[in-house]
Formats: structure tokens, sequence, C-alpha cells
């Protein structure tokens, strides 16, 4: 008798084991592109949605154990009717590392769990950020990208911190600056700005010691960024200031 409970616990271990991997892996995960382009994997139950800025929109059938997830009845940029993915994922849950399994193996970015892109963003600067209303007249920063020099003010922990893509302060500003600027064509480089994307309850003193900061600098354009309720900033993560 107690053999026959020893297996049938075993079988229910076993067989709840896919379920519980699979819970694991529902919800929206994140990542960016070698080209700072926003990857997404959206995981529902029956099925598997992947947008991507170069390949576009495709859906599949998903199963999934331990180690590997299966992709079948794929539709979208590939001929292929499966694929497998090995996976890991961090102890938090929240942090997903796939390689997709062929001749080849492809290693893709790290995937961050979040509720949507603008959440995703918030993890990945470790900052909390609200951004302020504005219903004035505002430009679309996001395109092309490459021209913005990205500045950050939010809180972490009660504690104000202001930070760039590459340091957690603004000492080596002009450092950074001198670098973006030699990575920019010479007719790109007039055009170079200041995003600044900062907290709506920083102080009008805050705000006027970043911007006298960035003031220092060679880059004498400025953008804050502000949402209204005409901007899907929260699923797409488009970029609307007004200049400084």
């Amino acid at each position: 008798m107690k053999n026959i409970l020893k297996y049938i616990f075993l079988i229910f271990i076993f067989s709840c084991s896919p379920i519980e991997q699979k819970e694991k892996l529902l919800g929206n995960w994140y990542a960016y592109s070698n080209d700072k382009d926003i990857i997404e994997f959206q995981f529902y139950n029956d099925s598997l949605i992947i947008y991507d800025m170069m390949l576009g929109r495709y859906s599949q059938e998903w199963k999934v154990n331990k180690n590997n997830i299966f992709l079948t009845h794929i539709k979208g940029f590939t001929d292929k009717k499966q694929l497998t993915y090995s996976y890991t994922l961090d102890k938090s849950n929240e942090l997903l590392n796939l390689e997709v399994l062929g001749d080849t193996i492809i290693q893709l970015p790290e995937l961050r769990k979040a509720k949507n892109t603008f959440d995703f963003f918030r993890k990945t600067i470790d900052l909390e950020i609200e951004l302020p209303e504005c219903n004035d007249e505002l430009k679309n920063i996001s395109q092309p990208k490459r021209l913005n020099f990205n500045i950050y003010a939010g809180f972490k922990h009660k504690n104000f911190i202001v930070k760039t893509d590459s340091s957690t302060d603004l000492k080596n500003l002009e450092k950074e600056v001198t670098k973006f600027k030699n990575n920019t064509r010479n007719e790109l480089k007039k055009f170079l700005r200041f995003n600044l994307i900062a907290d709506k309850n920083i102080t009008h003193t805050q705000l006027d010691s970043i911007k006298n900061r960035l003031e220092e600098t060679s880059i004498k354009i400025t953008f804050r960024t502000y949402k209204n309720s005409q901007i899907d900033y929260k699923d797409n993560l488009i970029w609307f200031g007004k200049k400084e």
C-alpha cells in the first residue's frame, strides 16, 4: 500500500511540474535588441505571441517542461512549423534566458517580466518614475532615437537619483557626452539633444540643478518628456517632450 501511495505521489509531482513551470512563464516579458528596439514575448495559456521590430508579430502554440519550451503551429516570419527553446529562470522568476535550439544555437537577450513596456523601462533603469502630464503641443522625440542622450531623474527607496544609460550619476557627464558625439555622424551633431525623463514630483530646485548641469556640456538642446491621454507611452514606450 505504501509503495502504491508513493507511486501516486510521484506521478502527481511530475504531472504538476509542467503546469507550475507554465504558470511561471505566463505574462509579458521584454528585452532590448542590440539596436535598442524592444522585443516582447506574451505568454498566454493557449498561445505565445512575439513582437519584434525587425521580424514583426508572430504567434504559436506552446508547451513546456523543466528545460524546454516547444512551439508548434507557428504563424509569422518563419517557414518552420516547430521550434524549441531551452530556457532558464532566475530565482525570483523575473528574468528569463532563452536559446533557440537547432543546427546553430541562438542566444536571445535576457528577458525581464513586466506589466508593460513602461514598467519594463523602469525596472531596467532601476528607478521609480511617473511622468508629468502636459496638454500642450508635444514633439515626438522617440525617432530617430540615436539623437537622444537620455537623462533619468527619479527615486529609489525614496532617494532622489539622476543617472544616464552609462552611469549612476552625472559626475562624468562631459566624458559621456564627448563619447556620444564622437560616435555620431558630423552632419547630425547639431541635432543632438538631451531627453530628460524625470519624475513628476521632483522639485523646481532639483529640476533647475539638472538643467544647469546639462548646460555645462556641448549639447545645448534639452527636451523634458511628458505624458497625456493621447500618448500610448505605457505599451509602446514612445517619448513626447517639450523643449526646456
